[in-house]
């Protein structure tokens, strides 16, 4: 089959060379080196401008050609999933429909449908025209119900972009402001932990299944606080799997997802689980990492074949050791100085995979929940020893940006 890769990913092209497919690969030039590096095992590949347009994807396949029929289109990119279901269609290959895209990226289309369907959810309002004055926001909240403390967030970014949580009229009014586009989702803010729920959902039924306990909701990244993230053994966690399974299965197939990968974030306990948001596509950080180890399955390469329709295959599930992941916290205004063979020697680490080059500048964490210097994988006999390990990384790498060099300021 010939399939287009929409933005580079090497578990994808992998997973498809191992299958036998024919590869094209579009990208958008901030990605040149990734797709460069890919060059050798795809058949061709041409730059996009965006991968959000779909003038920009659909015209690239014409500048490729002459080439063989496209069989399917897939991407793992977040942008792009809405983008690359309407090529799919247009061309007549195989891929999410738009609708189920949109659903999977609007986040206004999404609540409606779990409204719809009775899926726990945070109360919720779509601000068409964002908020022009306190007297706007005073009428929002009357005729919304919503209370503070709130969350006001795009409509469709990712890696928690722009998210702010507003305790008064006067926050509340700039948040909206501070949204590109102009419209805006307010949600009442929801106490208590944070989850993550990663899977396949195979004809309405899940053929695998990962549930992390965030160590502290995403937000923290916004007060300086990397992800931190461990997946819970599921044969040390039956209840909380099930709890976890009742809510994939009535929130996944509410955005008319039958067969799909999905990463699910929810807040709550279980038996009280409220759905938060969900993407038709891996989690991000090393998630991928922890699908491997934990419930013994490659979940890139499976969020290609849910499309292509070649089987997924599994290994054997951790029975014992619990594994758990942290981003590596950055230093914004300073050069990254992070040895990651140091790390690899702190208790219970056994991957680290780096991000950013000692000497390059540090971004801040605040922009964007993924952001860091890497990540660091770590393995322990129980939750909170894997916990331990996930601390002590995170205090190591804030020790060593301590006297890392400053970022030169040009004059």
């Amino acid at each position: 089959m010939h399939v287009v890769l929409v933005g580079p990913r090497a578990e994808i092209v992998r997973g498809l060379r191992a299958d036998g497919h024919e590869i094209t690969l579009l990208y958008e030039p901030g990605h040149r080196d990734r797709a460069v590096g890919l060059a050798d095992q795809v058949e061709r590949m041409c730059a996009v401008d965006s991968y959000r347009k779909v003038e920009s994807l659909w015209s690239a396949l014409h500048h490729l050609e002459p080439m063989d029929p496209v069989g399917a289109v897939v991407t793992t990119t977040e942008w792009a999933v809405v983008a690359t279901a309407v090529l799919g269609q247009l061309i007549g290959a195989r891929s999410l429909t738009p609708a189920q895209a949109l659903a999977c990226r609007d986040k206004g289309v999404q609540k409606k449908k779990w409204n719809d369907a009775g899926v726990p959810t945070a109360a919720w309002h779509v601000l068409c025209n964002g908020l022009a004055s306190a007297a706007e926001a005073e009428t929002c909240l009357t005729q919304t119900g919503l209370q503070f403390p709130l969350v006001v967030k795009p409509l469709a970014e990712g890696a928690s972009k722009s998210v702010k949580v507003v305790r008064d009229i006067d926050e509340f009014v700039a948040a909206a402001g501070s949204i590109d586009g102009g419209r805006a989702m307010v949600e009442q803010f929801v106490e208590g932990r944070e989850w993550h729920f990663d899977g396949v959902i195979d004809g309405g039924e899940l053929s695998a299944f990962m549930v992390s306990r965030y160590s502290e909701p995403l937000l923290c990244t916004k007060y300086g606080k990397p992800i931190r993230s461990i997946a819970l053994t599921p044969a040390l966690n039956r209840e909380i799997y099930e709890a976890a399974a009742d809510l994939a299965l009535r929130a996944v197939p509410a955005l008319g997802l039958t067969t799909a990968v999905f990463h699910l974030e929810a807040f709550g306990e279980p038996g009280q689980f409220v759905a938060s948001e969900l993407a038709c596509r891996p989690g991000g950080g090393i998630v991928g990492v922890m699908t491997e180890r934990v419930i013994g399955m490659d979940i890139y390469e499976a969020s290609a074949r849910v499309i292509t329709g070649d089987p997924i295959p599994r290994w054997g599930e951790e029975t014992e050791y619990t594994h758990g992941w942290t981003i590596l916290p950055t230093a914004p205004g300073k050069l990254n100085a992070v040895d990651p063979q140091e790390i690899m020697k702190l208790p219970g680490v056994d991957s680290v995979i780096m991000r950013l080059e000692k000497g390059s500048p540090m971004r801040d964490m605040a922009d964007a929940s993924t952001t860091g210097v890497g990540c660091a994988a770590v393995k322990g006999m129980s939750t909170l020893e894997c916990q331990g390990y996930i601390d002590e990384v995170v205090a190591a790498v804030e020790k060593i940006h301590e006297s890392a060099p400053f970022e030169a300021v040009e004059s």
